[in-house]
C-alpha cells in the first residue's frame, strides 16, 4: 500500500484550512497574450487560491511573518499555437463537486479561452504537468469532456499512481474524496489519454520529468525559436517565498527532498540559460525570468 508522506492528521488539517479560506481571493485576471520569440503564448487565469501560510513547511519566523496568515496564489494555465496544433498546458480545476464544494474561486479556463476566441474544439493537445485536481480537473466541465478533439498527454508514472486499483480506499483518509474524483475524471478521458515515458517531444512542446511534487510530475519546455519557455507546474508554489528560499517545502509535496532538489535544479537552469518561465501558481499571468540573488533567486515578471 502506497501513501504520500504527509501524515493523515497533517493532510486533514491542511485540507480543512484550505477549504476554510477558499473563498478569500483577489480579483480575477483576464487572459493575456504574449509575443515571445517566434511564437505567442496565451496566459489564462483559472482564478486564485488562498492557502494558510503554515503549508509552506520549514519557513523561518521572519519568513512566516512576511507571508502573513494567508497567501493568495495564482492558478494559471497556458495556450501555445504551433501550426495547426493548439496546446493547452494544464486544464485548470473544472467544476466537479469536489472542486466547487471546496474552492469557489477557480474554474475559469473555459471562460478565458472564450475571451481569446479559442473554441474548446480547437484544442488539439492538453498537456498535464500532474494530476492534482487543479491541473487536470478541467478536462471535464459540466460533466462532459471540455476538449472533445484533444489528446491528453500525461506522464505514465503519474497516471499509474493516481488510477491504480484500490487507491480510493487505501489512500490516507483526507485524500480519499480527491482520489475518487480524480479516478472518475480519469475514467471519462481514458480513451483520449496518451501516456508518455521520460522526455517526450510532442512537436515544439517537450515534456520533461521533474518528480517530487507528485510521483510523475513533469514540466514543459516550449520551443519558441529565439526563446525557450519553461512551464514550471508545481515546482514553485507562489512567488512569495519559493524563489527567495527554495529550501522551504510545500505541505502537499509527495517527496519533499526530491521536490526541493527539483526546484533548485530548475531555477538554476532557468537563471543560467536565460529561460522565460511560466509558473502556474505565481501571481497571474505568471510569466517572467529567474535571476540569481545571492544563494537564491528572484522572479522578475515580464514587463
Amino acid at each position: 500500500m502506497t501513501h504520500l508522506p504527509l501524515t493523515r492528521r497533517g493532510f486533514l488539517g491542511s485540507l480543512a484550512a484550505v477549504s476554510a479560506t477558499a473563498g478569500l481571493s483577489l480579483p480575477l485576471q483576464a487572459a493575456e497574450t504574449f509575443s515571445l520569440g517566434d511564437g505567442q503564448i496565451f496566459a489564462l487565469s483559472d482564478g486564485t487560491f488562498d492557502f494558510p501560510a503554515q503549508l509552506w513547511v520549514g519557513a523561518s519566523d521572519e519568513e512566516k511573518a512576511k507571508l502573513g496568515e494567508h497567501v493568495t496564489i495564482g492558478a494559471n494555465a497556458y495556450v501555445y499555437r504551433r501550426g495547426e496544433r493548439v496546446f493547452l498546458i494544464d486544464a485548470g480545476a473544472g467544476n466537479s463537486s469536489f472542486i466547487t464544494s471546496r474552492f469557489q474561486s477557480v474554474g475559469r479556463v473555459p471562460a478565458e479561452l472564450a475571451m481569446l476566441g479559442i473554441a474548446r474544439e480547437d484544442i488539439t493537445d492538453v498537456v498535464i504537468t500532474h494530476m492534482h485536481p487543479d491541473h487536470v480537473g478541467g478536462v471535464i466541465f459540466d460533466g462532459e469532456r471540455t476538449f472533445p478533439n484533444a489528446k491528453i498527454h500525461i506522464n505514465a508514472k503519474e497516471w499509474e499512481f493516481w488510477t491504480r486499483n484500490g487507491f480510493a480506499t487505501d489512500a490516507p483518509e483526507g485524500m480519499r474524496d480527491m482520489v475518487v474524483s480524480l479516478q472518475e475524471t480519469a475514467g471519462m478521458i481514458e480513451d483520449a489519454v496518451v501516456l508518455q515515458n521520460g522526455e517526450a517531444d510532442l512537436g515544439g512542446v517537450m515534456m520533461q520529468p521533474a518528480f517530487g511534487h507528485t510521483p510523475g510530475h513533469n514540466v514543459m519546455m516550449i520551443d519558441l525559436g529565439s526563446e525557450r519557455l519553461l512551464v514550471l507546474g508545481d515546482t514553485v508554489v507562489s512567488d512569495h517565498i519559493h524563489f527567495e528560499n527554495p529550501s522551504v517545502g510545500w505541505a502537499l509535496d509527495a517527496d519533499p527532498a526530491a521536490a526541493q532538489a527539483t526546484r533548485r535544479r530548475l531555477l538554476d537552469m532557468a537563471a543560467t540559460d536565460g529561460l522565460i518561465v511560466a509558473a502556474n501558481h505565481v501571481t497571474a499571468p505568471g510569466l517572467g525570468h529567474v535571476e540569481r540573488a545571492g544563494d537564491a533567486y528572484r522572479f522578475v515578471p515580464l514587463g
